[in-house]
């Protein structure tokens, strides 16, 4: 006899992953690219003031590519050059997720995206999961071999399912080529809520 069980448990969020970016544009592809450098160099200068550590900032995407307008005369034409870098920052105190916003931001980022929140070690709430997940598929048999006038036997089979935790987060995007760095900066209150772990289980009993 085969009977299936889903528990599930629910854990705090320790890290933030926040996505940056830095979008230039100018006439010749070597002054995008220096003053793309510039730019993104000073938000990561910012990021390890602040306390973040090198290994939690990684360079995700680099492109170097042409810029093109469209003109009634000649169609679509060249106008300069576009550079686009972004990096993943990990948050290890969530408290001060939005502070790390507002300095990306007035350190020279113009692009945020993707703010999720994860449990970098899940595995005691997948335990709790898989504990609640056995012991209703136990009990499930127990039923199902009362009402049936059968006996349990020992365990043959067992099978479990990790249903991925959500990631909850929010989405964020902005661009600007102007922003006034002196200007105080509002940035949201970031609440990670909680994450739940769901585990799914099968156990195949013998029967008499």
């Amino acid at each position: 006899m085969s009977v299936e069980g889903e528990g599930s448990s629910y854990a705090v969020p320790d890290v933030a992953t926040l996505y940056l970016g830095v979008n230039t544009e100018a006439k010749t592809s070597e002054a995008a690219v220096e003053e793309n450098t510039e730019k993104m160099n000073a938000v990561i200068e910012g990021l390890k003031e602040f306390g973040l550590e090198d290994e939690d900032i990684q360079t995700t995407n680099y492109s170097l590519s042409p810029n093109y307008e469209w003109t009634k005369e000649k169609g679509s034409v060249q106008d300069g050059y576009r550079v686009d870098q972004s990096v993943t920052v990990k948050v290890r105190d969530l408290g001060t997720v939005g502070e790390v916003m507002g300095i990306a931001t007035k350190a020279g980022a113009t692009t945020m995206g993707g703010l999720n929140f994860e449990v970098e070690d899940p595995d005691t709430a997948k335990a709790e999961a898989r504990e609640d997940a056995i012991a209703k598929a136990k009990a499930k048999a127990e039923n199902i071999a009362k009402q049936s006038g059968l006996k349990l036997g020992k365990v043959l089979g067992y099978y479990e399912y990790e249903n991925n935790y959500g990631k909850g987060g929010m989405r964020m995007y902005s661009e600007s080529a102007d922003y006034d760095m002196g200007a105080p900066m509002a940035m949201p209150e970031i609440e990670p809520g909680q994450e739940e772990v769901t585990m799914q289980v099968t156990l195949t009993y013998r029967v008499y």
